[in-house]
């Protein structure tokens, strides 16, 4: 839940030591002991009027999904109550989300000005986000923000894409972003069908193939911007990235460490020759980088460890030049290297935490700490608060968010 502010301040007769000593680390002073991530996590600071938030949002979802990416949120009404939330935070505020009009019209204005005179004074800057239907509306607006060096939501977050926009800008000056992912899991083969584990590398079914053809027809804008396909060489895998991407124009990496788990034979890939008879044909496909034996299920392909070589993948993206990727891979894989199915997610509010289905997509980012965390889809509405009503965001299912 959303912190109240006052939770930030020590008791009255320890407030002016406390002062000193946050006045001290916001202008830059050296501290004993260092700054402490885990007494004092990036913070957001949100200023909001004392009538209501800005867009109907509600605070205190918008809280809880940032604390899932190790960010504090803490929310004032007013100018002077944000300015001592400044100076308590110290080097843990990472940046601002504020109304424009407050006490007085161009509250805002002053605000931005007295936390850059406060931060110049210690060499940082701490970046703003004015968040207000002000700013939607007018362009001078727009313009006087951008002049002060500060950032406008010239958006709706209400609307489609608006909370991605939103959340997107305040993790990635936080903790930052360091790539993206669109993970799909391959569309429905042979073994799904039947359930016979005993079937080698097996393909894709005639309802696979629409599947994946579907998604083709139904580009995500995740996918749209990518610049890397990364895939699992088993059939099925390649048959998906063919069908669904072939036509998207990128490059095609074929990676062992994206395999499936288990060393069932349906689980189990095929050595280069036969993949080279089936796709040979096929310019997207290179299985140059593959080892000889990438397919079998000794050392890191061991399904115990699992985790150990999807760690490994993620090593592999992370020193990559490109930054934003479509993965294809398996149920199984993309469980243990998202945490989701039978792990249960990671409690974000607009989190698919079941397992990837046949020709399922989602969204990731992978943040510093090295996890790779749910990004909300491009046509999700940020949370709002009420039960109902024109201002209330809406899940895919019917059901209000708030």
């Amino acid at each position: 839940s959303v912190p109240p502010l006052h939770r930030s301040f020590p008791p009255r007769a320890l407030r002016s030591t406390w002062r000193v000593l946050h006045t001290r680390r916001a202008m830059g002073a050296a501290m004993p002991g260092g700054f402490n991530e885990k007494q004092d996590p990036p913070t957001v600071l949100w200023i909001r009027s004392a009538l209501g938030v800005q867009f109907g949002l509600d605070l205190e979802l918008i809280g809880k999904d940032l604390a899932c990416f190790g960010i504090r949120l803490v929310v004032t009404t007013d100018s002077g109550q944000a300015m001592r939330a400044v100076d308590a935070t110290g080097l843990s505020l990472r940046c601002v989300v504020q109304n424009w009009r407050r006490s007085k019209q161009d509250s805002g204005r002053r605000f931005i000005e007295e936390l850059q005179h406060r931060c110049g004074n210690g060499r940082r800057h701490v970046p703003v986000l004015v968040l207000a239907h002000a700013a939607v509306e007018s362009e001078a607006l727009r313009q006087q923000v951008a002049a002060l060096g500060e950032s406008v939501a010239d958006y709706d977050p209400r609307a489609a894409g608006g909370y991605s926009r939103l959340l997107r800008w305040l993790v990635q000056r936080c903790v930052g972003i360091e790539k993206e992912a669109l993970f799909v899991r391959h569309a429905e083969a042979e073994h799904n069908v039947t359930n016979d584990w005993n079937l080698r590398d097996p393909p894709l079914t005639a309802k696979g193939e629409s599947q994946a053809r579907s998604l083709a027809a139904a580009l995500p804008v995740e996918a749209a911007r990518a610049q890397l396909l990364v895939t699992s060489p088993l059939r099925r895998t390649l048959q998906t990235t063919l069908l669904a991407f072939g036509c998207a124009g990128l490059p095609v990496l074929c990676e062992g460490a994206l395999q499936e788990c288990g060393d069932a034979p349906c689980d189990t890939g095929s050595d280069i020759a036969t993949l080279r008879q089936w796709f040979g044909n096929v310019p997207l496909f290179s299985f140059e980088r593959l080892d000889e034996r990438w397919y079998v299920k000794e050392g890191p392909n061991e399904t115990r460890r699992c985790r150990e070589r999807l760690s490994r993948c993620t090593g592999l993206l992370r020193g990559r030049d490109e930054v934003r990727f479509v993965v294809v891979s398996h149920g199984n894989a993309l469980s243990e290297l998202l945490g989701v199915g039978r792990h249960g997610g990671r409690g974000l509010s607009y989190e698919n935490g079941k397992s990837f289905s046949n020709c399922d997509c989602r969204p990731f980012w992978l943040v510093p700490s090295g996890a790779w965390l749910p990004a909300p889809p491009s046509s999700w509405p940020a949370p709002s608060a009420g039960a109902g009503g024109a201002d209330a965001a809406v899940a895919p299912n019917g059901s209000p968010l708030a």
